[in-house]
């Protein structure tokens, strides 16, 4: 790669590693597509959890039951949307997803999770199930407060991370001088290749 192409692989990395941990930044709810059972593309939006540049790693995190889980059991190629409107940047992203309920780095993401976000976990149904009308799917006992760290420990089984290992991303910046393009891949070996292509 050239050293202007270099110069933007380190400052999106950068971003991205920002979005997961500010969430003001607009790379902190990016949005994460995979292929539904029906073989159509099945989008929603995540909260960026964890980002590890050195591996190409994006985690974010799910409850077991939802259908993403078994969308990347079934298809693990997904694709990421991340958008700053205050940087006027977007980036494309291609990868290959796990999901892991159990191990390290499931244990790790729980362990940094706040008790607000845990409650997610402590749905009776799982997500998308079919209900008579509007409903918050949380024990009544959490509906109006945060629970306490003892209260979420059942929570924790349905709770789980989805790992992604960056293939390519196409990084595009609009100006309104003119708009800039780039796409970069990851090889076999880990390292990366990065190309200008016309916006």
């Amino acid at each position: 790669m050239d050293e202007q192409l270099e110069q933007i692989h380190r400052d999106l990395w950068s971003e991205l590693s920002r979005g997961a941990v500010d969430r003001h930044h607009g790379f902190h709810v990016p949005t994460l597509c995979t292929i539904g059972a029906d073989g159509a593309p099945s989008a929603r939006s995540v909260v960026l959890r964890r980002v590890e540049p050195e591996p190409g790693e994006l985690w974010c995190h799910t409850d077991w039951r939802s259908a993403k889980v078994a969308e990347i059991r079934r298809a693990p190629r997904v694709a990421w949307h991340f958008y700053a409107p205050e940087r006027k940047l977007q980036l494309r992203v291609g990868a290959d997803a796990e999901f892991e309920a159990t191990g390290p780095r499931a244990d790790d993401g729980w362990s940094r999770s706040a008790l607000s976000s845990r409650r997610a976990y402590l749905a009776p149904r799982a997500p998308g199930s079919a209900c008579d009308g509007p409903s918050p799917n949380l024990p009544s006992g959490v509906l109006d407060r945060r629970p306490t760290e003892d209260e979420t420990v059942p929570a924790r089984a349905n709770f789980g991370v989805i790992v992604t290992r960056v293939a390519a991303i196409d990084w595009l910046s609009l100006a309104s001088e003119g708009h800039r393009r780039a796409r970069f891949m990851r090889a076999a070996d880990g390292s990366w290749s990065g190309r200008w292509v016309e916006p």
